[in-house]
């Protein structure tokens, strides 16, 4: 988890309030409660397996047509 330092555009103001965000390395997220950042760290991690879990599906079917011809 990475605290954004106070200053600049690096932190959420929302009312006048400066409320220090966590930022996501991966897609530069900022959010606010820093424990939301788990979460959104674990949604990453699950489209990465369905998309690798795709491409496998994809590679097994391009090897079985090579088989084929």
């Amino acid at each position: 988890m990475e605290r954004v330092p106070v200053g600049g555009t690096k932190e959420i103001v929302v009312d006048n309030k400066r409320l220090h965000a966590a930022k996501c390395k991966k897609c530069g997220a900022k959010m606010y409660p820093m424990s939301l950042l788990k979460p959104h760290l674990t949604r990453h991690r699950r489209r990465q397996r369905q998309f690798m879990t795709e491409l496998r599906k994809l590679q097994i079917t391009m090897d079985h047509m090579r088989d084929i011809a």
